[in-house]
């Protein structure tokens, strides 16, 4: 049931996203894309279902996991980008990273003793020596990636730009909390099972249910959130400045140049036009503005700034 709302929350998460980032960057898109087709594949009744048209051994897990570690690699890339911090060393660290823990994953699993196809693949699977190397080399990407996440929503806390801003960064800082957290618990639960410690893997089963969908939920909210108040500030920054050009036109008759500029259709540019041409105005006709229309153009200069 857990993994229905999940993959129920990801495919509305997507559907929203690609409409929303519409003519924009798409990553983190993309992503919510790549998390959906990871955990609607891992739906059971589905799963069953699925993998055996890939021969039966559980190809869908591996295919799955490499959709999760993609998903987290431009998940990282996509906050990144969203607050300013994206590089080319930060893009070639991803890359690289990503491309060697999925080598690595794909070669574990291929020389796997791999069990019919089982919907705990790691159950009953985790005792041979590759099941541990498939699983924590994935899972150390997932903790890590997911941690570097929420480091640098943290440290981009300040500039949120609005209340859905704010709280998607912390719901990323959540999210990426659980993900270490779950990163400690899978490697300790995989290294228990491949010595025959089952104790310790039932023990951690807990926070194991715990962490894992909460991870995917705030990771998926939080990016969700991001990007409607990344559209709430440029829809209350499009509305300043329509604004400024209203209040500013009965000034710009009055007292304003026409300096013939080519016509635009970005409010911004016409914003900037006005202010220039009304200045223009003021100087060469030796005009004094009024107190109020020192305050009307000074705000108008504000919202372009902002804009």
């Amino acid at each position: 049931m857990l993994a229905v709302v999940q993959a129920v929350l990801l495919v509305a998460g997507a559907v929203t996203l690609f409409v929303l980032q519409r003519g924009q960057d798409r990553t983190l898109a993309v992503t919510f894309l790549l998390f959906c087709a990871t955990i609607v594949t891992n739906v059971d009744p589905l799963y069953r279902w699925l993998d055996p048209l890939f021969g039966g051994f559980n190809v869908v897990t591996v295919i799955s996991d490499c959709l999760m570690i993609a998903g987290t690699s431009t998940l990282l890339w996509g906050v990144a980008k969203a607050v300013g911090v994206a590089g080319p060393w930060l893009r070639n660290a991803i890359i690289v990273s990503c491309a060697v823990v999925g080598v690595v994953i794909v070669t574990a699993f291929v020389v796997l003793d791999k069990p019919p196809t089982t919907t705990t693949f790691m159950l009953v699977a985790g005792d041979h020596a590759a099941a541990a190397v498939y699983s924590i080399a994935q899972t150390l990407y997932l903790g890590v990636a997911l941690g570097a996440t929420g480091v640098i929503c943290i440290l981009r806390v300040r500039e949120a730009r609005t209340r859905t801003d704010l709280v998607g960064l912390w719901v990323l800082v959540v999210g990426g909390l659980f993900g270490v957290v779950r990163m400690v618990v899978v490697v300790v639960m995989d290294l228990a099972h491949v010595g025959g410690d089952l104790a310790v893997t039932r023990a951690l089963s807990t926070p194991y249910d715990i962490t894992t969908p909460g991870a995917v939920i705030c990771v998926a909210s939080g990016m969700l959130l991001l990007v409607i108040g990344h559209r709430v500030a440029r829809a209350r920054r499009a509305n300043a400045v329509e604004s400024a050009i209203r209040t500013l036109e009965p000034l710009h008759t009055r007292l304003g140049t026409d300096n013939e500029y080519p016509a635009s259709d970005d409010p911004a540019t016409r914003l900037s036009r006005l202010i220039v041409e009304i200045n223009d105005g003021a100087r060469s006709s030796r005009a004094a503005l009024s107190d109020r229309e020192r305050a009307v153009l000074a705000r108008a200069e504000a919202a372009l700034d902002v804009a």
